[in-house]
């Protein structure tokens, strides 16, 4: 059974005097949680110009399954209908890549390079739940083109005016 106590300075002074060697004797104990069981299903985002397709696969499926769920949420009706991004006929159109972070950086950070993943290992010891892969597709004599995805900005488009009226003063006598 664990008992866990969270005490601050101002349950010190109510407790008293006698009960504050326990309390600080509590509160100084190192709580020791059991470890986190690692997740039976891995969330993996795959992403492609300004596209992300969220893949829950099992942690014991390779890399040529994901690339198979991958591919399916590329040709479905949806993705068909955009033009944004190459079609893909079948798994070999495209690889799927990690980013590296090398020592030069491109704008605002963000990884310069990217490694294509092997089809026959697991994910599992590959790949970290919620891992971030990239499309890279192939042109039509089978070489890899650049990967090409757009990072969202993280401010506003627009900014807002501050209200003229805003503030406190004294209304105007009529």
């Amino acid at each position: 059974m664990w008992t866990i106590a969270f005490l601050d300075h101002a349950e010190f002074s109510v407790l008293g005097l006698q009960n504050l060697k326990l309390a600080q004797y509590l509160h100084s104990k190192p709580s020791k949680m059991p470890p986190r069981a690692a997740p039976k299903a891995y969330q993996i985002l795959a992403k492609t110009h300004q596209v992300t397709i969220f893949l829950t696969v099992p942690q014991s499926a390779t890399i040529a399954l994901l690339k198979d769920e991958a591919l399916s949420a590329l040709t479905s009706r949806v993705a068909a209908e955009d033009d944004s991004f190459p079609h893909v006929q079948s798994a070999s159109d495209f690889e799927l890549a990690r980013a590296v972070k090398g020592k030069e950086k491109g704008k605002s950070g963000v990884p310069v390079t990217y490694e294509a993943l092997e089809a026959d290992k697991t994910i599992r010891g590959l790949l970290t739940n919620w891992e971030v892969l990239y499309f890279q597709f192939k042109d039509e004599d089978g070489n890899l083109m650049p990967v090409e995805v757009s990072q969202p900005s993280l401010l506003d488009d627009e900014e807002e005016e501050p209200p003229v009226n805003k503030g406190k003063r004294k209304a105007l006598s009529e």
